[in-house]
């Protein structure tokens, strides 16, 4: 029983982590760039991230469904952001962006946090704990912010390394790309510029459907 809320919080994450999603496409990207070793920077940032998404769903989840029914306006910028995002992928050459050089230490400390806010802010996500959380409270566990306290540590374990397993392999994905061919890296960010695109098209198709 006591493993099963691991089981509950991995399952749950790796779920939610297979469809291309902000913090999928950042591990690809950076993998292609630079290493798997700095795209997984990203995955162990956006692992945290999922873990305190999982946590405000756990115990604010009416909260925040109210909040956003209240505020649609953080849905559309969200959905703008990834839009303007996958359009720079599909025009790398035409925006260009300077960044001075940096020491390694800074480096891998603003990786983390690019993943942790891409997992972390993202309403979408919140909405799929809020709902798999509930779904999970009426099918398959009780899970509760009343639950002991080891079994919680069990299901936010099993939340943060299904995340970073999922993200581990779309990062072991890109990297066999980038070693079979060096010139399939412009294919590869246009893959991530639609996508992203797709992305933010079918979230404003689902928005306005509410």
């Amino acid at each position: 029983m006591i493993l099963g809320f691991f089981l509950l919080g991995a399952v749950l994450s790796i779920l939610g982590a297979i469809p291309l999603g902000a913090s999928n496409l950042a591990v690809v990207s950076t993998t292609s760039k630079h290493s798997l070793s700095h795209g997984m920077k990203i995955a162990y940032g956006a692992g945290i991230g999922e873990v305190v998404l999982a946590f405000v769903a756990l115990n604010y989840s009416m909260v925040f469904s109210d909040f956003f029914e209240m505020n649609p306006w953080i849905q559309v910028l969200f959905i703008s952001v990834l839009f303007i995002v996958g359009l720079y992928f599909l025009t790398p050459k035409k925006i260009r962006i300077s960044v001075k050089g940096a020491p390694t230490k800074g480096l891998r400390y603003s990786k983390f946090m690019i993943g942790f806010f891409l997992s972390f802010i993202n309403p979408p996500v919140l909405l799929y704990w809020i709902l798999a959380i509930s779904i999970a409270k009426n099918h398959l566990l009780e899970i509760s912010e009343m639950s002991p306290m080891n079994m919680l540590l069990l299901f936010f374990t099993g939340v943060f390394l299904g995340k970073v397993v999922t993200l581990f392999f779309y990062g072991k994905l890109s990297d066999r790309i980038k070693q079979k061919k060096k010139g399939e890296k412009s294919k590869l960010y246009r893959v991530i510029g639609v996508s992203l695109i797709a992305i933010s098209l079918a979230q404003m198709v689902r928005y306005c459907l509410q």
